[in-house]
């Protein structure tokens, strides 16, 4: 069971990006190996172009509450409103942190224990709204609705 956590978090890490050391093109190591076969002591010299793409490649903004201006009518619902409102969302990125309870799954449903899911298996954590506001807006026939639970008001990472 230890082994299948240990292959767990490497290929989660290399999925994320974090298994720098899997990267090494093999050229450069070739280039730098010792004739010897002791490889111990390499000492690969850092790819200049490496690093400034990693630099240059902004990392995903976390998970929180974006907004955006629409009119009333582009939201979907059916009202005739030339009214422009403030829709919140959520948006970003959520760290991928497997649990005990998603490792044990995933290795049964690979064993073949569990039958596999008829549609698509997600156990990544979302960005979702947890709590949502209330929005008021006047038609062009001036009344007034109210749509309850219609915009994002805070942000988590679900699941």
């Amino acid at each position: 069971m230890r082994s299948l956590v240990k292959l767990a978090v490497v290929l989660l890490c290399v999925q994320r990006g974090e298994g720098r050391w899997l990267r090494r093109p093999v050229d450069q190591e070739q280039e730098t190996a010792p004739p010897s076969g002791d490889r111990r002591d390499i000492q690969t010299p850092p790819d200049p172009a490496a690093a400034r793409l990693r630099r240059s490649a902004p990392p995903d903004p976390p998970c929180g509450l974006r907004s955006v201006l629409l009119q009333v009518r582009d939201l979907g619902l059916g009202y005739d409103s030339d009214e422009t409102v403030l829709f919140k969302y959520c948006g970003g990125a959520c760290p991928r942190v497997r649990s005990n309870h998603e490792l044990t799954l995933a290795s049964l449903l690979l064993s073949g224990a569990l039958p596999a899911p008829g549609g698509p298996w997600h156990n990544a954590p979302c960005c979702r709204p947890t709590h949502h506001e209330d929005m008021a807006f006047l038609d062009n026939s001036h009344r007034w609705h109210r749509v309850e639970k219609l915009s994002a008001a805070g942000c988590g990472c679900v699941g």
